[in-house]
């Protein structure tokens, strides 16, 4: 009996020190490892090569908040929404800005200027698209912030107070506001705002004073010297006494489109 017991063992080993090892043999080691470090990699949030996070994107709006309004806010205080709008998508929306029939427009500027824009230049820079992101105080919802970035790099193109933006229309009201407070106020705010925080010399710059947008919120535009571009909008709230917001490059035309 022990006899035949030693034999079933050493059968059993040989079965599977051979056979079991052909078994094994059909699955590729290889094939096996990639799919488990393909499930390692899965996710459900969708990269974008090229762009920023939404992660620094949320960061470098609350920084722009701080730094233009002069704010120091924390994340933690804040709702954020963010809104990925490619090249494409934003030339449509300058071109339907500049050329939608007004049904009620505000006051237009008596010229309209001949502003120059080079699609292969002024669009380059923003080839990976716009974020733009709202960021609404928990404890204020009235208290909102529109910014927008350029999504590869992270250059504020526009910070808005959004609450302070409401009026652009020209009523007597306005029209009393702006001669109590006069465009001699008005202008150094916008020109003081330049100097601090703007990413182009006040010295390249000069200020369109014919396409001015008038109301309880005012609205500056600075172009290049010799008038061929807009670079900056700087709004100012004048029941604030204040810049409220500004915006540059290809923003800066958009913001301009939209008030003739």
């Amino acid at each position: 009996m022990n006899r035949l017991i030693v034999v079933i063992i050493c059968a059993s080993i040989m079965i599977l020190g051979t056979g079991c090892q052909g078994v094994f043999d059909t699955i590729s080691k290889e094939t096996v490892m990639v799919k488990q470090i393909s499930r390692v990699n899965e996710t459900n949030e969708a990269e974008y090569e090229g762009i920023l996070s939404q992660d620094a994107v949320k960061t470098l709006s609350l920084n722009a908040v701080n730094k233009y309004f002069d704010e120091n806010l924390t994340m933690d205080e804040f709702q954020f929404e963010l809104v990925v709008i490619d090249q494409n998508k934003f030339k449509v929306l300058l071109s339907e800005a500049e050329y939608a029939p007004k049904v009620k427009p505000a006051p237009a500027p008596k010229v309209k200027p001949e502003l120059k824009l080079d699609d292969q230049t002024e669009f380059a820079p923003y080839s990976g698209g716009l974020y733009y992101t709202t960021l609404t105080k928990l404890t204020s919802p009235n208290e909102v912030y529109d910014i927008v970035l350029n999504a590869r790099d992270g250059d504020v193109i526009k910070v808005a107070r959004a609450g302070t933006l409401k009026n652009f229309a020209n009523t007597s009201e306005e029209d009393d506001l702006l001669v109590k407070y006069g465009m001699n106020k008005v202008t150094p705010l916008a020109t003081k705002f330049i100097q601090d925080k703007g990413s182009y010399p006040l010295s390249d710059l000069s200020l369109n004073e014919s396409m001015i947008s008038k109301g309880s919120v005012v609205e500056l535009y600075y172009t290049s010297k010799d008038g061929d571009k807009l670079k900056y909008a700087v709004t100012v709230n004048l029941k604030r006494n204040e810049v409220v917001g500004f915006s540059k490059d290809v923003m800066a035309l958009l913001s301009y489109y939209s008030r003739l």
